[in-house]
């Protein structure tokens, strides 16, 4: 009743249905509703900080009474099987930790601003950075397993997909500190929450310049994240699909014969068997994508010709890795070549949209202005460290980490000392 999905994955309807649920729920902080007569002093982020201080006075939030790390585990099922993603939730220190956090998608200053606003207001970390190491023989899985054995969950969440939120705590000193030190050298990679992450270094920054001090970790210096090791079985990556609109003069028909100079096409009646041959592309390592359209009879498959393409297509500097990926080859030879759809019609978002799942990818094909819809295989894991590690940023929307992380079973509130600093700004700034 009292936790939510992510800040970025809430849309208003499922806000007010969260507002709906319970007095308490976290949404009033993480996304806060305006008003007409908002002012500096009165706004949705100073609600949230006030919302904050009267939890924690009404003692609806309760601080651990000493230092304790989460294990958070999440069990859910995709294509019928079911997993069981295992992470950790740790504070990480921002400065030590600062060039080993490997990003792999550009941000936006919008959400960043809005992001450093609230955390202005409320002091405190509230939801989850998603952050990826590499643990190849799992040994803090093994610590968590062995510390938590016998123990059961401090809560219990099923949310609306069906996955099963556990989280746990580790408070035995010898078993933290062998988790820390294991981690101590190892890069962190952004899985979800590139924005988050941002915002909580500029923060830091901003803290510094205010000549404020930190009072224990809980502070402006270090970061809630949750880790999960990239080897763990639980690990998930959905693909994120693009369905066409709005564009002028689309014709399916010249795009498939210009297509097909650089792709082998294939047509299907069948979406089961588009679907598979799809898989069967990732198996034989080829490059594919599934295509749905308001003006043809079934579906198509668009399977790149040759590897070497972007090659001739892409001038600017990019790492082979970047140049492999499906979803820089559609946009590049498909998206933007065939279609006009440029890299700042991307980031406006005026003829492409992003949704989940193949089925409602090509049923949305012919509703609401929606021309075509490309399906794409998930990007790998190891595609991700691989263009993080060159430095790269891939395209908008290029992984979908399944499930998310949930908001408010945990959070953090800082310590902050400010007698020696300057005065705080305030939320509008």
């Amino acid at each position: 009743q009292v936790v939510t999905q992510p800040y970025d994955q809430i849309d208003d309807a499922q806000r007010d249905e969260y507002y709906a649920r319970s007095e308490f729920n976290v949404i009033r902080i993480i996304r806060g509703k305006s008003q007409p007569n908002d002012t500096k002093n009165d706004n949705e982020y100073t609600r949230a900080a006030d919302f904050w201080t009267a939890c924690i006075e009404d003692r609806q939030l309760i601080r651990e009474p000493g230092p304790a790390i989460y294990p958070y585990f999440q069990e859910y099922s995709v294509n019928g099987n079911t997993f069981v993603r295992k992470g950790l939730v740790v504070l990480v220190d921002l400065a030590d930790k600062m060039s080993k956090v490997r990003a792999h998608e550009n941000t936006i200053p919008g959400p960043k601003a809005e992001r450093l606003k609230l955390m202005k207001a409320t002091e405190a970390n509230d939801g989850q950075i998603f952050m990826l190491y590499d643990d190849p023989e799992s040994k803090i899985n093994a610590i968590i397993d062995q510390a938590i054995a016998g123990t059961s969950a401090l809560m219990e969440v099923t949310d609306e997909d069906g996955t099963i939120h556990k989280l746990f705590r580790i408070s035995r000193p010898a078993a933290v500190t062998d988790i820390a030190e294991i981690l101590e050298d190892k890069d962190l990679f952004i899985a979800d929450g590139h924005h988050r992450y941002e915002t909580a270094v500029d923060y830091m920054e901003y803290c510094k310049s205010r000549r404020w001090e930190t009072m224990t970790a809980e502070s402006f210096s270090h970061r809630m994240m949750t880790l999960v090791n990239i080897h763990d079985p639980g690990l998930t990556v959905l693909p994120t699909h693009r369905i066409v609109q709005s564009l002028d003069n689309f014709s399916t028909t010249d795009l498939l014969s210009r297509a097909a100079e650089n792709f082998d096409i294939q047509e299907f009646s069948d979406r089961d068997l588009l679907y598979a041959s799809l898989d069967q592309a990732v198996g034989d390592g080829a490059i594919a994508f599934g295509f749905g359209s308001v003006d043809i009879e079934g579906y198509r498959l668009f399977k790149l010709r040759d590897p070497n393409l972007m090659d001739r297509l892409v001038t600017e500097e990019h790492c082979e890795a970047w140049r492999r990926l499906d979803v820089t080859v559609l946009h590049t030879a498909l998206l933007d070549k065939l279609l006009g759809i440029d890299d700042a019609k991307l980031s406006a978002y005026s003829n492409v949209r992003y949704i989940r799942g193949k089925d409602a990818a090509l049923d949305a094909v012919g509703v609401d202005g929606i021309q075509a819809a490309f399906l794409l295989n998930a990007t790998r894991t190891r595609q991700v460290l691989e263009v993080a590690l060159e430095g790269e940023r891939m395209p908008p929307k290029s992984t979908d980490y399944f499930p998310k992380l949930l908001t408010g079973m945990v959070m953090m509130k800082m310590t902050i000392d400010k007698s020696m600093g300057l005065a705080q700004f305030d939320t509008e700034e």
